[in-house]
């Protein structure tokens, strides 16, 4: 089923630890880059107004099948909502070892109130069991390395514990800091969504440009001739004519005769309306999960440009997929980040290992697998034999 979430919040992710939810042990991500590129393809990747703030705008994640691509973006929209009050009453059955509490720390920005945060929380089977949460002022003058020492030092603002329950005993699974006022800096927009086994033909809700919708889907499928909104109609609809003639109806997101589309081209829906989230909500986070895995890659690589040079100056575009041909865009090393699972999930960031060259010498090194991403298939050449 595919799982769109438009929500009000407006945050940067700078570091996230994760531990013992899905198959993540003592993970750790860094959505940060040491120091300024000379010539990057990727312009503006620091925080406006904090030049010193270098984040990752766009963050691509490679691995095999069930190397935690899509828990990790299970786990981030966790956060946003529980940054919102929300109750994560899916916490239980997402923590990995049962008899053990789980963790989350993450440090992010807040653009809007100028404001960098520290949040950690760690959850057993029933409740929230601790919540600490710290807060400091962006400096202009500050590195990026003074920011973040700052932040990991600082003195939390607010803390729940046993020892300090502040007379709420069971939390459920959400936020008690925000329950007693503490509004964690939410605010504005991100879209997460995910590809799961059985795809589902309704579509968000919110209708893309038609002038999008309609360049998107001719590019996939070139017997389209034309996809007009169906003026007359009280509903949000679109009209799909073909070059024979046929004709398909697009009502509220409801797609009225999928088997007439491709797989990808109804995928190819779902990106438009991704993309028209990018253009229409500007800054946030946008986090799209293997929803080009019916594509040419060619086509994947076309749309995925189209996502990066949409993006606002104080969005982050958090992307996963199989592709290596992806490694081949003109993008800088520290856009892709490398998973495994071995049995638990590990993380390469290949600029931190010394490759710092342009992403066409990254490909080689997938191929000849130095970061372990490649699916171990010796299981199935046994039965070859």
């Amino acid at each position: 089923m595919i799982k769109i979430h438009n929500l009000e919040i407006k945050m940067i992710f700078l570091k996230l630890k994760i531990d013992n939810f899905y198959m993540f042990k003592d993970t750790e991500l860094d959505f940060t880059y040491p120091k300024k590129i000379k010539s990057s393809t990727l312009e503006g990747e620091f925080l406006k107004d904090f030049p010193n703030i270098k984040f990752k705008r766009v963050c691509i994640f490679m691995g095999a099948n069930a190397s935690g691509k899509t828990s990790l973006g299970k786990v981030m929209c966790y956060i946003n909502n529980y940054l919102l009050g929300r109750d994560l009453k899916e916490v239980p059955e997402t923590i990995c070892d049962k008899n053990k509490n789980a963790s989350i720390e993450v440090i992010y920005v807040s653009p809007g109130s100028q404001k960098i945060h520290k949040l950690r929380v760690e959850f057993n089977q029933d409740k929230l069991v601790s919540e600490s949460y710290s807060v400091c002022k962006l400096k202009r003058s500050y590195t990026l390395e003074k920011t973040l020492s700052e932040i990991e030092n600082s003195s939390p603002e607010f803390i729940y514990n046993q020892e300090k329950n502040h007379g709420i005993e069971n939390p459920g699974f959400k936020s008690v800091a925000y329950s007693l006022g503490h509004q964690l800096d939410a605010e504005d927009a991100w879209n997460y969504t995910y590809s799961e086994f059985n795809s589902s033909t309704k579509l968000d809700e919110q209708a893309p440009n038609i002038d999008l919708l309609d360049a998107i889907l001719k590019t996939f499928d070139p017997s389209i001739t034309h996809v007009k909104k169906i003026q007359e109609s009280a509903k949000d609809s679109y009209i799909v004519r073909f070059a024979n003639d046929d004709e398909i109806i697009i009502e509220d997101g409801e797609i009225n005769n999928h088997k007439r589309l491709s797989r990808g081209t109804i995928e190819s829906i779902d990106i438009a309306h991704f993309i028209h989230f990018i253009i229409s909500q500007g800054d946030g986070t946008f986090f799209l999960d293997e929803k080009m895995a019916y594509s040419h890659s060619e086509m994947e690589i076309a749309m995925l440009n189209l996502m990066i040079e949409k993006l606002s100056p104080n969005a982050q575009l958090f992307y996963t997929t199989h592709n290596c041909d992806i490694l081949e865009m003109n993008l800088p090393s520290h856009s892709y980040t490398f998973m495994r699972k071995d049995p638990f999930v590990k993380v390469s960031h290949p600029e931190k290992m010394g490759y710092t060259k342009n992403d066409r010498s990254l490909l080689g090194y997938v191929k000849n697998d130095v970061f372990n991403t490649l699916p171990d298939t010796t299981r199935i050449e046994t039965l070859l034999q």
